[in-house]
């Protein structure tokens, strides 16, 4: 019988990705993409996608979408109710017979004291899960590449630079395609011995710092980017102009100074170890998109 799989955050960076490579390969079981609203999810309107609407804090969507589910994705965005509305859905998951759950957390979430709210949240959910007794698999990221895209593309193209108070803070930047190819891996298991019950911490290939990063993006638009080291207090005058809530502006503020602090400079083979294939570099990456820069 062929199995489902439900792609919860279908239409963000990751999950998009994550229903894109699914779909690409014809022998994949069926996809299941939950949306929020249908007339928005045209960009993973792919080949043997079926969309699902679903609200998060309504029991009716989620018993629609989680019916007949054999494996879950597990991604939300980030808020001070992640934590309720991901054990909503643990508990549809376990209440339909979900065998695995691949969840997307976040690197740190290993440290079950942490002070930073999106990494205890974090952490807090993936507790929720192993309680359930579904197997599981945790995928912990470092700050995505596509950032640059989503967040600084417009900037940088109007500016020739970006703005981050990062000060000197080394990140081992990871590829969203190399997240979503190891979820795509754990969810399907194939060629793969053991990905049940384990988390795996999700790097590039190495740790750039911001000044480096300017660099590269120099290089594969063949004009002079900077990255401009600003106040906390001008990042937030920033991301408020830009329509940001104040929990998500904060939160996203003391993840940044735990970035500062060295945290994520840490730098893993599981790409290369789950894919069989070297994570992408950042030269990569800015090449492959280099429209969206200049």
């Amino acid at each position: 019988m062929t199995e489902t799989i439900l792609v919860i955050g279908a239409t963000g960076t990751l999950g998009s990705e994550v229903v894109k490579q699914l779909s690409n390969d014809s022998t994949n079981p069926l996809i299941r993409a939950a949306v929020h609203s249908i007339e928005n999810a045209k960009k993973i309107d792919f080949p043997g996608v079926d969309l699902i609407q679903i609200d998060y804090n309504e029991p009716d969507t989620l018993t629609k979408a989680f019916s007949g589910v054999d494996r879950l994705f597990l991604l939300t965005h980030p808020s001070p109710n992640t934590v309720e509305q991901e054990f909503n859905m643990i508990k549809e998951a376990k209440k339909v017979g979900v065998k695995h759950i691949v969840k997307q957390s976040v690197m740190g979430a290993d440290d079950d004291n942490s002070e930073v709210e999106l990494i205890r949240l974090h952490r807090e959910a993936e507790k929720l899960v192993e309680e359930s007794g579904v197997e599981y698999t945790f995928l912990r990221p470092n700050e995505f590449m596509q950032n640059f895209i989503t967040f600084h593309g417009p900037v940088i193209k109007n500016t020739n630079a970006f703005y981050l108070p990062m000060g000197n803070a080394e990140v081992s930047i990871v590829d969203v395609r190399d997240i979503a190819a190891v979820a795509v891996k754990a969810l399907t298991k194939k060629d793969l011995e053991n990905v049940s019950n384990k988390a795996f911490t999700i790097t590039g290939p190495n740790a750039l710092s911001y000044n480096k990063i300017a660099e590269l993006l120099s290089t594969a638009t063949n004009k002079k980017i900077e990255y401009i080291n600003i106040s906390e207090e001008d990042a937030r005058s920033g991301m408020k102009e830009a329509g940001m809530n104040d929990w998500l502006i904060n939160a996203i503020l003391e993840l940044n100074g735990y970035f500062r602090e060295g945290h994520a400079s840490q730098v893993t083979s599981i790409v290369e170890d789950i894919t069989g294939k070297s994570a992408k570099t950042f030269d990569e990456f800015a090449r492959n998109y280099v429209d969206s820069f200049r």
